[in-house]
Order: structure tokens, then C-alpha cells, then sequence
């Protein structure tokens, strides 16, 4: 009998600490894991005992008691029909039988060990050409893993400071580009496909800018690229002479990627091993893995939570998080959304809402808890289910990545949906190329003070009547602004003014970066949201006096998904801000103010403290036509 980790909580003591928790927050114990002593997952995963963690992070849940009657018996079907066992066999008919097969190549993490195990020393070269900052250029799961990695670890003696660009804005272009002189930066160009628009434009303008500081000859140094082989990226990057290419894995598609190139590449580059990054991704591999006890499986649980909770209407994964895990739940976001939005169902992810008046019964609530084991940013409500997630160590996000991949693969058995592909993601991109080949009409809309509000009605009772669009959905605030620490200040405030009114869910994105996260359940998943787009009205020329092509993009963009939207039926509303950034979030919030208290809300709006000022003549304008 071997003898269990010194550090794996046995039973007693997680039913201890269960009953420690406040009244109503007490955890089931059912549902904490039981972890495997060091010597048996050793067998399992055929690694030394000495190198490997104790035990996986602790997992629980509290729920009421039909859901977890209905997880439980979930648990059981996908334990008797060997769920796991058919996963490792690659058996696509788990899902629709398509070609999810294909797919799979994120199973087994440390087969991307051999893979890092060649670019290290590649890596440590780059760390030694004298640059001081790393910048991925990539979009949707090209860069959001990167973006956890960069904002969870601190980089290394020798590593290299790591940013990511997932935005055409070219206000936040050019703050990066003051903060970051090309010739002490290295650029990470990030595309699966190598054709990603935001991408390609980006790795331009950054040549470009590279050129003019270092010379054409040693411009390429400054580049190097992650993507798949074969792919119009690679070629790009051979043809200029960029200083390196690393090379994904074609099985693993975009925002399962994390544990490849994608994500481990950066974490080299900032000093760190991702050999040991990866060996934490295997521990959760094997209780994941064909050889882990069923009613033992991490990944298995949480999917059939995630799944029969979906069922159940219970859909709004409402993510909580201490303040260093706030980009997980980003990465999070495009994981559930982007895999189940489709066929109309799907999990509609919930970040940063902080505490509402009142919540519907369509929430399920996801506290993820780091080392230090702070509160969450506010206590869930008694009566709904709760996950927690406790993470010990910035290493052991790896364990949560896998775990999260696996989970998300049994939600889409469960739902009856393919959860690698992404089939609505293409018509916006479809309408903003046709649009870029065209110039952009002036938009025409109603003043409320520096805002133009697209719409024929009074701005108020527009903006009311889209209050009331959506009673047993959510909202969603689409900003397609440059993302800095105003603007985030801002979509912040604006929707916990909605939260504070009514107990709907509001989801708060800039653009373009929402379009490959959770921008296909927008279109494919649920038909519950109404959308709120804040746009420029007008973006200034290039320094030749022509438009730029980022902010072309920027614009064709925005416009293309609200179009998409509305000819799929979802409710829509344009505010196009036509002054200064300040003066437009202002107006903003006096407009929502406006809009509530139109709707009949008004003493919960006075009680944000975001009252309404005098309401403007309302007159139809046109505004500039986007400089694109």
C-alpha cells in the first residue's frame, strides 16, 4: 500500500475544512477530488516521484441539490461509457463524429516538452541579442495565453519583459511604440493559420518602424514568429530574415495551444523553464489521463458541471478572481465561449462584473483563488452553485490549463457540439474585408452632448428600448477603443451601472480582441445577448496624410460584426464618439443614466452615483465617415 503525499489532503481533512467555511458556503465532499499519492501517479505518468507536485490544485464545488443529482449521475454515464479511454483513443464520435479527431493533439502535453526541449537553446540566443522587451503580435488564442503568462510570472534575471498587442487601435499602437523603441524590442509574430489579419498588419507596421530604426539588413533580427508549418507566416518570415521561426503543432488548434509554442515560447523567452512548466500540465494529465480513476478526474467533474449546468440553464459562468489571476479568466473566456457558442447553446463567460444588485437563475459561479489565497472579488450569493479553484503557485496554472481544455471537451459532449472549430467566427471577418474595399459612409445617428448615437429615435428612448431587448439574456458592451487604463476605468464603471440595475449579466470587451473570444458565441451560441458598440466616429490620417491601415481595420471591423449581428435578429446599438476620449466617457455614463431611469430604474441608477445631466437637444446628424 503506498504511502500517500505528505501534502494530499485526505478525507477528514477536507471535510475539516469544508466546515470551516461561513454558513451557506459549505463544500460537498463529494466533490474535492481525492488525490493520488506521489508513487502511484508516478506509475501512472512514468516520471520520477521526486519531480513531480503532490497533489493536483483543489477543486470543489457546492451545489444544490438537483444540479449535483444531475452531475453526479452525468459522472457516472461518462465513467460507463469509458469516456476518458475513448478521448485517448481519438474518437471523434464522443462529439459529432466530424473531424474532432484531428484535433487532439493537446491530450498530452508532454509531448510538447520534446519540442521545447529544441528551441531552448534557440530561446536562450534570442535572450542574448541584446533586446530588453518581447511584444507578441498575435490575436485570440495566439496571444491570450502569453498574455497569463506575462502578467503571472515576472521574468527571469536574464529574461527578456513581456508584452502582448491583440489590438488595430492605433492610439494603443502607437503608446506601445513610445514605451518600446524597436531596436531593444523582439517581436513575436503569433498566427496558427499565418494569415491572421490583425497579425499580418501589425508584424508591418512593426517592420516598418524596424526598418527606419536598425536599417532593412538588420530589421529581421528584431522578428521572430510562431505558426504552423507551411503556413503564408512562415514564408514571410524566411523571406525577411527573421531571427527565428518555431513551429506549432497542426492538431492543436488556437486557444488549446497554451502548452505548445505558442504559450511556451514566451515563457522561454522570459527566462523561464517551460520544461518544468509543462511537467506541472502532466501531473493534471494523469488524473485525466486513460489510467486515472474516473470518479477521481479532475477535468471530468468540472465538464459535467459545466455541461449539465448549461442543461440546466445555469449558463452564465460568472468567473471570480483574485487580482492576480484576472487574465485566466480572459483566457478562460475565449476557451468556453469560443469551443460551445455554437448551434444556438453554448456557456456565455462572465468576467470582471464584480457584485451585482441581484442575480437570475442562469449563473453558475467560478471562484478561482490564488497562492495567497485571498477572498475573490466578491463573495458568491448563497443559493446558486459554486466552483472554487484554489491555485497554489504561478507554476500551477499549467494544472489549470489542462484541466480546463479537458473540461471544456466533455462540456462540448455533453452540449452535442464540436468544440474545436469555430464556424460563425468567419462571416465577420467575410463582411470587414468587403468593407475594407470600400470606403466607409458617414454615420448618421442622433447628438446626445460629444456622442452620436446611431438611431432615429431620442437617444434616451432608444437606448431604454435596448435596455428591454433582451429580459432573460445579457448585455454586452463592445468597445472598440484603445484599451488603456482610462478606458478600462471606464467599461468598468459602465458596466457596473447596468449590474447595479437589474440582475442580468453584462459582459464588458474591447474589439477587436473580442472577435476571437468570445465573438463566436455572440453569433452561434445562445440568441440571449444584446449588444452595445462604442466606436470612434473619425480616426486621424497617417503622417502622410492617408488613412492608416490599422485604423481602416479598426473601423471595418466594429462595423462588420454589428452588421453580422443584426442580420442574425440580435438587438444592437451604435454610440459613436465624435470629441475627445474624456468628454465621450462622460457622456456615456450620463447616457446609461438616462436610459435607466427612462426604463424605470431610475432610483437604482441614482444609486451608482452616476446621475443623468440635463438631457441635450436631440438632433440628426451625420458624423465624419471613419477615415478608412
Amino acid at each position: 500500500m503506498p504511502r500517500r503525499s505528505a501534502s494530499a489532503m485526505p478525507a477528514r481533512a477536507a471535510r475539516r475544512r469544508a466546515r470551516r467555511l461561513p454558513p451557506g458556503r459549505q463544500i460537498p465532499y463529494w466533490s474535492v477530488p481525492m488525490p493520488l499519492a506521489k508513487e502511484t501517479l508516478s506509475a501512472v505518468l512514468n516520471t520520477p516521484a521526486s519531480r513531480l507536485t503532490a497533489a493536483v490544485n483543489l477543486q470543489c464545488m457546492q451545489l444544490p441539490p438537483r444540479l449535483r443529482a444531475r452531475v453526479e449521475h452525468r459522472l457516472a454515464r461518462l465513467c460507463a461509457m469509458r469516456w476518458s479511454a475513448r478521448l485517448w483513443q481519438r474518437d471523434a464520435t464522443l462529439w459529432t463524429g466530424a473531424d474532432e479527431d484531428r484535433w487532439l493533439g493537446w491530450i498530452d502535453p508532454w509531448q510538447q516538452a520534446n519540442v521545447m526541449r529544441r528551441y531552448q537553446g534557440l530561446c536562450a540566443r534570442l535572450r542574448g541579442q541584446g533586446q530588453t522587451d518581447a511584444v507578441v503580435l498575435g490575436m485570440g488564442g495566439a496571444s491570450l495565453g502569453a498574455q497569463v503568462l506575462a502578467r503571472s510570472l515576472r521574468p527571469a534575471q536574464d529574461g527578456l519583459r513581456l508584452h502582448v498587442l491583440d489590438s488595430t487601435d492605433p492610439d494603443e499602437v502607437r503608446a506601445l511604440q513610445a514605451r518600446l523603441p524597436a531596436a531593444s524590442t523582439l517581436y513575436l509574430v503569433a498566427s496558427k493559420s499565418g494569415s491572421t489579419l490583425e497579425s499580418a498588419l501589425l508584424a508591418r507596421h512593426f517592420h516598418a518602424r524596424a526598418v527606419a530604426s536598425v536599417g532593412r539588413a538588420r530589421a529581421g533580427r528584431h522578428f521572430c514568429a510562431i505558426t504552423d508549418p507551411g503556413s503564408p507566416l512562415q514564408a514571410q518570415a524566411e523571406a525577411l530574415g527573421y531571427a527565428a521561426v518555431f513551429l506549432g503543432d497542426p492538431t492543436i488548434g488556437g486557444r488549446y495551444s497554451v502548452l505548445s509554442p505558442f504559450g511556451m515560447v514566451p515563457l522561454a523567452l522570459m527566462g523561464h523553464d517551460p520544461i518544468a512548466f509543462l511537467r506541472e500540465a502532466h501531473v493534471m494529465r494523469g488524473y485525466c489521463g486513460p489510467k486515472g480513476r474516473g470518479n477521481a478526474n479532475p477535468g471530468l467533474k468540472l465538464g459535467a458541471l459545466l455541461g449539465e449546468a448549461a442543461l440546466m440553464g445555469h449558463d452564465k459562468i460568472t468567473l471570480r478572481t483574485t487580482p492576480d489571476l484576472a487574465p485566466l479568466a480572459d483566457w478562460l473566456e475565449q476557451l468556453l465561449a469560443e469551443s460551445t457558442g455554437k448551434n444556438g447553446r453554448g456557456l456565455v463567460p462572465v468576467r470582471g462584473e464584480g457584485p451585482a444588485r441581484a442575480y437570475g437563475a442562469d449563473r453558475l459561479f467560478v471562484e478561482l483563488n490564488g497562492p495567497g489565497r485571498r477572498p475573490a472579488d466578491a463573495p458568491s450569493p448563497a443559493g446558486h452553485p459554486v466552483l472554487r479553484i484554489d491555485i497554489d503557485s504561478p507554476q500551477s496554472l499549467a494544472q489549470e490549463f489542462y484541466r480546463w481544455q479537458y473540461a471544456t471537451a466533455v462540456a462540448g459532449h455533453i452540449l452535442g457540439v464540436h468544440p474545436f472549430d469555430q464556424p460563425d467566427v468567419e462571416a465577420t471577418k467575410t463582411r470587414a474585408r468587403a468593407l475594407l474595399a470600400q470606403p466607409l459612409m458617414p454615420a448618421r445617428g442622433q447628438r446626445y452632448g460629444s456622442l452620436l448615437v446611431e438611431t432615429d429615435d431620442e437617444p434616451r428612448a432608444a437606448m431604454a428600448r435596448w435596455l428591454a431587448a433582451q429580459p432573460e439574456g445579457y448585455f454586452a458592451l463592445l468597445a472598440y477603443l484603445p484599451r488603456n487604463p482610462t478606458t478600462e476605468t471606464a467599461l468598468a464603471r459602465w458596466q457596473r451601472l447596468l449590474n447595479q440595475a437589474q440582475p442580468r449579466p453584462v459582459t464588458a470587451a474591447f474589439g477587436p480582441r473580442y472577435l476571437h473570444s468570445c465573438g463566436q458565441a455572440h453569433k452561434g451560441g445562445p440568441p440571449t445577448g444584446a449588444y452595445l458598440f462604442i466606436r470612434m466616429a473619425a480616426y486621424p490620417p497617417g503622417e502622410d496624410g492617408q488613412p492608416e491601415p490599422l485604423a481602416a481595420c479598426h473601423a471595418a471591423q466594429g462595423e462588420a460584426d454589428m452588421r453580422e449581428l443584426r442580420a442574425r435578429g440580435r438587438p444592437c446599438i451604435a454610440i459613436r464618439c465624435t470629441a475627445g476620449l474624456a468628454e465621450a466617457v462622460a457622456d456615456i455614463s450620463r447616457l446609461l443614466s438616462a436610459a435607466l431611469a427612462e426604463a424605470g430604474l431610475s432610483r437604482d441608477a441614482a444609486s451608482s452615483g452616476a446621475m443623468p445631466a440635463p438631457p441635450p437637444a436631440s438632433r440628426s446628424l451625420a458624423a465624419p465617415a471613419p477615415r478608412a
